[in-house]
């Protein structure tokens, strides 16, 4: 059994990689060979003030690579305000760390075949399914992207959309200037033929971009429906980034799964400080149209097609993680380790026994 570290991941897996696996795992999916296990989190009280706690699971089986992948998370959740919007953010509060981690089985065996945490993955994960859409629906000949956040999701859509397209411009805004600051900063050094440039507004900037990609903690939508344009590609990363009135501007929707909206939440009752938003929102409002809404795994599939002129304004919503994503990177990932010698071997015997329940 081999354990990895987030850095082994990052050694391990490129973006390209990343939705590369992807791609061949929502083929699978898409012809019913590959089962989604729904992500369900469990809220309960926290003894953190203004705070609750969150469990996080999620799964999928994967037959063709012969593995199956559970992903959780233990997390202290919070909603302060940043910038006059309510945020949704987790706190490191495990000696300063956070917890996330798969688990990968082999669908053989039933051996534990690693263990690695989940975020560089995540990030991966998270960015390639958006830079799948991008490749799907955006115009080909984009060349101005617009990043709403400058975060640590932020930096993973840049790197799926620059696989996805070559981008010329990348104008990124979040309201804090010193957080865009820095992500340019790093962004220009990785990335040093590229012009970017920092705005002072969300407006000012997606006006006049190609492709417009929200990666933000905002709980509430970062878009309006008047800054659509003919010919525009929109996608997030959650939910709450857009509403049902940014979706009716759009010609084209997709979502990432079509088979749960939103998560399942199980909240203790009494719980406090958790936000309607586990339970809410234009998905289920009354008179939502989700489901009218394409599947991923169906575009990457062929079975529906991409963009279907250059003035249509199409959407990609990632509305939902999915476990089949960390077992089909973690399988590669795997595979890539136990070929470079990387991460810690331990004995089976610890994750196995001799009897059965």
């Amino acid at each position: 059994m081999r354990v990895l570290s987030n850095e082994d991941v990052d050694q391990l897996l490129t973006m390209p990689e990343c939705i590369g696996a992807l791609e061949e795992m929502y083929r699978d999916y898409a012809m019913g060979q590959a089962l989604l296990v729904p992500r369900i989190d469990n809220l309960s009280p926290s003894t953190e003030p203004g705070a609750y706690y969150a469990f996080k699971q999620m799964g999928g089986a994967w037959p063709r690579r012969r593995v199956q992948a559970l992903r959780i998370n233990s997390d202290i959740i919070t909603h302060p305000i940043i910038a006059g919007k309510p945020r949704r953010v987790k706190e490191p509060k495990a000696a300063g760390r956070w917890v996330g981690l798969v688990f990968m089985f082999s669908s053989e065996t039933g051996a534990l075949l690693g263990i690695f945490p989940d975020g560089a993955m995540q990030r991966l994960r998270v960015g390639a399914a958006n830079g799948i859409a991008l490749k799907c629906l955006a115009r080909e000949d984009a060349r101005t992207l617009a990043i709403i956040g400058s975060g640590w999701q932020a930096g993973g859509q840049l790197m799926a959309a620059l696989v996805a397209r070559p981008f010329e411009q990348v104008r990124v805004f979040s309201p804090r200037s010193e957080s865009r600051t820095a992500f340019i900063i790093e962004a220009q050094r990785n990335y040093p033929k590229i012009d970017f440039r920092s705005t002072d507004s969300a407006e000012e900037c997606i006006d006049g971009a190609d492709v417009i990609m929200a990666a933000t903690s905002s709980m509430v939508p970062v878009l309006e429906p008047s800054w659509l344009k003919p010919g525009v590609h929109v996608s997030c990363i959650k939910t709450q980034e857009l509403d049902q009135a940014v979706l009716d501007g759009c010609d084209r929707v997709v979502v990432h799964v079509t088979a749960q909206p939103k998560q399942d939440v199980n909240v203790m009752p009494g719980t406090p400080n958790v936000n309607a938003e586990h339970n809410s929102g234009w998905w289920n409002a009354p008179g939502n149209r989700f489901a009218e809404y394409q599947e991923l795994a169906q575009l990457v599939a062929g079975n529906s097609g991409g963009r279907r002129s250059p003035g249509e304004i199409t959407c990609f919503v990632n509305n939902v993680g999915s476990g089949l994503q960390f077992a089909a990177a973690g399988a590669l990932v795997l595979d890539k380790a136990r070929a470079a010698g990387l991460g810690h071997e331990l004995p089976d015997e610890w994750f196995s026994e001799t009897v059965h329940p």
